[in-house]
């Protein structure tokens, strides 16, 4: 369904300033110049009551969520209102259960109660180590915590779960799409979902990242292709930054010192840093399109290009950015090997999703995880990417590398299975 807005206008005897909008289709990041230059079409024309009609939309983002604040705010500059009149079961659940509803929309009967949430339990902190290029700042490890992960999807498990929750405690990577985007085979890009949060770009060139977060009762669903999920906050945590004068990280320096240090097969890692310059991959083209001779599994770089946009050098230089990933310094176990990239030329093996986010200071302890992310999620991510090294000489990207940051980690055992 196409996204559209309709211009209705209400008897103007009982009310001259009001006008409805009729909005049709898909709420999200990439309807929101539309929409804003609606309203202030509006507002420019005197009608300071506008009343927004979501009766025929059926899905609302977080970007979309974004967009509604923005047209309130904007309406309420100019001495006016612009307010949800009506709206479809999906987006007065969301609204509801976010408990937004008593903000954005003209219903009484709108209004929840808020829950607390609570954080998740760290250790205590062992102390700073350093370990070749990287030093690790109140390094602790995870002590007898081994987290459950499970490969889901319909390109790696046969009868994929139509959708997958997202909850607080739920971490995974992958390509997938937000529940009622569609189906994976048209739908499914890179996806990273951490804290309850889940940021999507979709599988189109130029595609603007996506996201929708959990708050509240109300948590986000993913239908996923190929997709690694694990319950749990990885109770590991150490900061980080560079041991020598120069204020990169390289990403798999710090991936191999975790490694080290946890003497583990499989790591969980979850990571928010500041960028020195992010080297990646984006699907550009819907997984349904491919064929046995036409693939990103195809070894070709020809090939490759026609579904994959690259890193032509490293990117996103001082934004934040949030990890989420796996590592193996060891072969990988059966059920992981379809999932698992080699991580340059280190020997280690891996698979790393990152959404960007503009910049924000950090602490040099790293706060909260859940706060961070929810404080990141409050504005549009700017890329989601799977990670990768190009260490070709010359025409090579080169490689990630972070300023500094905090990591969180622990041992992981991956299944093959849709059950977590």
């Amino acid at each position: 369904m196409q996204f559209a807005v309709e211009r209705r206008l209400p008897d103007a005897l009982a009310d001259p300033e009001r006008v409805d909008l009729l909005v049709t289709g898909r709420i999200d990041g990439e309807c929101g110049d539309e929409l804003e230059q609606a309203v202030t079409a509006e507002l420019r024309q005197g009608r300071h009551s506008i009343r927004l009609d979501l009766t025929d939309a059926g899905f609302l983002s977080s970007g979309g969520i974004r967009v509604l604040f923005n047209v309130h705010r904007a309406a309420k500059a100019a001495g006016g209102s612009c307010l949800i009149s009506a709206a479809s079961e999906p987006i007065t659940r969301v609204l509801t259960l976010s408990r937004l509803a008593p903000i954005l929309m003209d219903l009484p009967a709108a209004a929840v109660e808020p829950q607390p949430l609570s954080p998740p339990v760290g250790a205590a902190v062992i102390g700073n180590l350093r370990v070749g290029p990287v030093h690790l700042l109140g390094f602790h490890p995870a002590p007898g915590q081994m987290l459950e992960g499970r490969l889901c999807g319909e390109q790696l498990v046969a009868g994929a779960t139509p959708s997958l929750p997202v909850t607080r405690q739920t971490f995974g990577l992958g390509l997938a799409a937000l529940s009622d985007d569609g189906p994976p085979a048209t739908a499914a890009g890179e996806m990273l979902a951490a804290c309850g949060a889940v940021f999507v770009r979709p599988p189109h060139p130029f595609a603007s990242a996506d996201s929708l977060l959990g708050t509240g009762d109300f948590i986000p669903e993913i239908r996923a292709a190929a997709a690694l999920l694990w319950e749990g906050l990885p109770h590991g945590r150490t900061g980080f930054e560079s041991a020598h004068d120069s204020p990169g990280v390289a990403l798999v320096d710090l991936i191999r010192s975790l490694l080290e240090q946890a003497d583990a097969p499989t790591l969980a890692v979850v990571i928010v840093a500041e960028v020195q310059g992010l080297v990646g991959a984006e699907l550009i083209r819907p997984l349904g399109e491919s064929s046995a001779a036409d693939s990103p599994q195809v070894a070709s770089a020809e090939i490759a290009s026609r579904w994959l946009s690259f890193s032509r050098e490293p990117a996103h230089a001082q934004k934040t950015v949030v990890i989420v990933g796996i590592a193996t310094q060891r072969p990988p176990e059966a059920a992981l090997q379809p999932f698992v990239r080699p991580l340059g030329t280190t020997g280690l093996q891996g698979h790393l999703h990152a959404a960007v986010f503009p910049s924000r200071p950090l602490t040099r302890g790293g706060g909260s995880l859940t706060a961070l992310v929810d404080d990141l999620a409050g504005s549009a991510p700017l890329a989601v990417m799977h990670l990768l090294d190009d260490p070709q000489p010359v025409l090579g990207s080169g490689q990630s590398e972070l300023v500094r940051g905090t990591c969180w980690f622990a041992p992981l055992q991956v299944h093959s299975g849709e059950k977590l």
